[in-house]
């Protein structure tokens, strides 16, 4: 589904770059590369899908303006894309902190589990939220940012950051290897 996801990502790129749309090819670039990266943490597959359909999503809904037509949709990208996105970014800090932390990881309570996930999905969902205040800053009127947008869109993302840790943790086996190349 990744590989998928980074084609079409790919694709979106040449062709709104073939429009003169640089910018929005920069955008679609950058989701290329975040996908490229996620395929090497082993995330498990169906939180790396969900990741890279939202991701696919959250760049064609910002680039296509789809959010000015249906402005629900912000909240269900965050909540998807943040949710997804935990699991993601907690499997990227297992990988870089090596085998003693993945094995923590597997011998922690789940609810200890659920809040370790739910926390990196929120300093995600931050950076995600800094991230749309730089591209509005570069190209204004591009996205829909506000105090009331920022605090609603990291109030779905904490929420499905949790739900997602909750799920993770449930689906984890006590003692198992989190995150190994085993």
């Amino acid at each position: 589904m990744t590989w998928l996801a980074v084609l079409v990502l790919a694709c979106s790129a040449v062709v709104v770059g073939a429009l003169g749309e640089e910018f929005s090819a920069v955008r679609f670039v950058s989701g290329v590369a975040l996908l490229v990266v996620v395929t090497r943490l082993r995330v498990p597959a169906p939180f790396e899908a969900v990741f890279s359909v939202a991701v696919t999503v959250a760049f064609w809904c910002d680039v296509g303006r789809w959010y000015h037509r249906v402005p629900e949709l912000d909240s269900v990208v965050h909540f998807l894309l943040t949710g997804a996105g935990s699991v993601v970014a907690f499997f990227a800090l297992l990988r870089g902190a090596g085998p003693e932390l993945r094995q923590a990881a597997a011998n922690t309570p789940r609810w200890t589990l659920t809040l370790l996930v739910g926390m990196a999905g929120t300093s995600a969902a931050t950076l995600w939220e800094l991230y749309e205040w730089v591209a509005e800053q570069v190209s204004p009127e591009t996205m829909r940012v506000g105090y009331g947008d920022t605090v609603a869109d990291l109030a779905v993302g904490v929420t499905g950051s949790l739900l997602a840790g909750a799920l993770f943790a449930g689906a984890s086996r006590p003692g198992a290897p989190i995150g190994s190349d085993a």
